[in-house]
């Protein structure tokens, strides 16, 4: 096998195999074909993203275990940490809702965390350390699956919901939460991912023979000849698995879609809360959500609910089902706008899990006997569940295959 070092890179989106200009650190290359950002230029970002990366580990701790909300009903009051959630939802027996919130909100922000200080600080020092190419290949697929940002949202939805019956308080673990959003975002775009593989391995060219057609690794962004793809499976580099195109695509994605349409029936006709005050018991559906926060004039709020948990979920459901039936019919036109669309789906996608932090919320610090108390109900695991699967089918479609009726076309 030859390896070697090329200034080339290959859009994941369409397939072009393209130089790599001499541009200034600041600026970003983009594909020629598909107009997919391929490389994002950083500057001088070492140092900054180490500092970033400490930071956020210091703000994780506070934001996890230091107090997060207090609310206060008359002479009561109840004090809650992040992790309350999780545990509420977990003695109640909802399992499936607890192992989503954990591993969102505390296990996928864990491990980015580790994962920068790991690569970083070594770099700093140009120290390798064992397992290095395989924290930064689970950092590039984990960091969709890490919701932070989507839990502080859901807090001020939360807090405006609750502010006609209570007085709900921000603790230090809010405020910390805040600030961890930041950074870790800031992080993220200083981390030139790029210069880390090239460090680890300057090499991201290899073929068996000259004018091999090439593949690229979607995770190190490596390019791989057919002959190893075929034979091997798996990137040179970075070990993840490669292929010409994800396996069965078409079949997974759909498969996922299918399933998320059905389920997300009893999310939207079931109860996804239930409220208790003084003996009285009624129940919220998500569409009754938005209705009755439109009814107290929290306008803003229940554009935000309504966008998080109705449109959005329809919208993928109705893109991603758009996107297969234009493969399966081998359509060749408004390829452009249908890769533009993939991208949306992928980067909006999990923002519809609003309204179960929200409900994981309520469920943790809701609970005052006989005065007030909100349980969930069976519709948010239904939701939740649409949520994930939506995600998995976008990321089980190959966005290539849109080009390939293209490419056939041109071939005949």
């Amino acid at each position: 096998m030859h390896a070697e070092h090329k200034d080339w890179l290959m859009c994941h989106d369409c397939g072009e195999l393209q130089a790599v200009v001499a541009v200034s650190p600041e600026h970003e290359m983009v594909c020629c074909v598909c107009n997919n950002v391929l490389h994002i230029g950083y500057g001088k970002w070492l140092q900054s993203a180490s500092a970033l990366a400490i930071t956020a580990a210091l703000l994780f701790l506070v934001s996890q275990f230091a107090p997060f909300l207090t609310l206060e009903i008359g002479a009561q009051s109840k004090t809650i940490t992040i992790l309350d959630g999780f545990w509420a939802l977990f003695e109640r027996g909802n399992w499936i809702l607890a192992a989503m919130v954990i591993t969102t909100i505390f296990l996928f922000p864990l491990f980015e965390i580790f994962a920068f200080l790991y690569l970083l600080i070594p770099y700093n020092f140009n120290r390798k350390v064992p397992g290095q190419s395989v924290i930064l290949r689970w950092l590039v697929q984990a960091q969709s699956w890490s919701m932070l940002e989507v839990f502080l949202l859901s807090v001020v939805v939360a807090s405006v919901k609750m502010a006609d019956m209570a007085y709900l308080k921000l603790e230090l673990g809010a405020y910390a939460l805040f600030l961890l959003v930041g950074v870790l975002i800031l992080a993220y775009l200083k981390m030139d991912r790029r210069n880390i593989w090239s460090w680890m391995n300057p090499n991201n060219y290899f073929t068996q023979s000259d004018q091999e057609v090439v593949h690229d690794c979607h995770i190190c962004q490596a390019m791989v000849g057919e002959s190893i793809v075929d034979s091997k499976g798996e990137c040179p580099r970075c070990m993840s698995a490669i292929h010409k195109r994800v396996p069965n695509s078409l079949q997974k994605s759909t498969a996922f879609v299918v399933a998320s349409i059905i389920l997300y029936i009893p999310a939207n006709v079931l109860p996804i809360m239930t409220y208790t005050s003084l003996g009285i018991t009624e129940t919220d559906t998500i569409i009754s959500g938005v209705i009755a926060l439109v009814g107290a004039g929290l306008y803003w709020i229940a554009l935000v609910v309504f966008t998080a948990s109705v449109l959005v979920p329809v919208l993928k459901l109705v893109i991603l089902a758009y996107l297969i039936i234009s493969v399966y019919a081998g359509w060749t036109t408004g390829i452009k706008h249908r890769t533009f669309l993939y991208r949306v789906i992928e980067v909006v996608g999990r923002w519809s899990m609003v309204d179960v932090f929200v409900v994981t919320i309520f469920t943790a610090i809701v609970q005052f006997g006989f005065v007030y108390t909100v349980e969930p109900e069976a519709a948010i695991i239904a939701f939740g569940a649409v949520v994930v699967l939506t995600m998995i089918a976008a990321e089980t479609f190959d966005p290539r295959l849109l080009w390939d009726g293209l490419e056939k076309q041109n071939d005949k």
